[in-house]
């Protein structure tokens, strides 16, 4: 008998997770994407981020703009490259413990953008933030999906109908990936802490997000 209500527990939870509406959200004239209905969004003091909750996941988006005193040079597709790679590293560095896994270059339209996932063992199970980067138009778009690892049957459909809905304005080329005269003509050195503040800063945000979710849903 037991077995049987699991079993059609699952089932209804998939249809619902099947049945919940998702909208096109335009983020601005670079981004838009699909979301589940009911997301929060706060768009305040060049501070922008979204919140989603699915049956099976969280979804958090970040826009911050290049800023003179921590955005680096990026004048060529290395520059660029070695952005992602060091927000990585540095990720990883405030991230004790955990494992970052599948880092991968890809495409979203003509811009390049990076993809990988953090792992993280909560205590109370595994949890997996699926990142994706994005710098293009004077801003660094950071898409995350977390999910827990108990729910990977269901949640990874979810987090692949996520990370395939993101879209770039295709008139968009990889020269609107580097960074503007301003900012380089500043001190590189002189935003070497800022930088590394940055990912930080997300990633605690990113995960105080997931844990006010998960409180609610219980």
């Amino acid at each position: 008998m037991k077995p049987l209500i699991l079993i059609l527990t699952l089932l209804i939870l998939s249809n619902i997770s099947y049945a919940q509406e998702w909208e096109i959200v335009k983020i601005d004239s670079t981004v838009s994407v699909k979301l589940p209905k009911g997301f929060s969004k706060t768009d305040k003091d060049d501070k922008y981020s979204l919140v989603a909750v699915s049956p099976w996941g969280t979804i958090l988006i970040f826009k911050t703009l290049d800023d003179k005193m921590s955005t680096p040079d990026i004048e060529k597709d290395k520059h660029l490259k070695k952005y992602y790679d060091d927000y990585i590293k540095n990720v990883r560095t405030v991230s004790p413990g955990a494992n970052i896994n599948d880092e991968k270059d890809g495409k979203l339209g003509a811009l390049n953008v990076k993809d990988f996932t953090l792992q993280i063992d909560t205590g109370s199970g595994v949890l997996y933030r699926n990142f994706r980067l994005l710098h293009a138009s004077s801003a660094t778009y950071i898409f995350e999906f977390l999910y827990q690892d108990l729910h990977s049957e269901f949640a990874v459909p979810e987090k692949e109908k996520f990370f395939n809905s993101i879209e770039v304005n295709e008139q968009l080329g990889k020269i609107d990936q580097y960074t503007s005269d301003e900012i380089n003509d500043n001190n590189a050195a002189s935003k070497k802490y800022l930088y590394w503040a940055i990912p930080g800063g997300i990633v605690l945000i990113g995960f105080a997000f997931f844990l006010l979710q998960k409180r609610n849903r219980t």
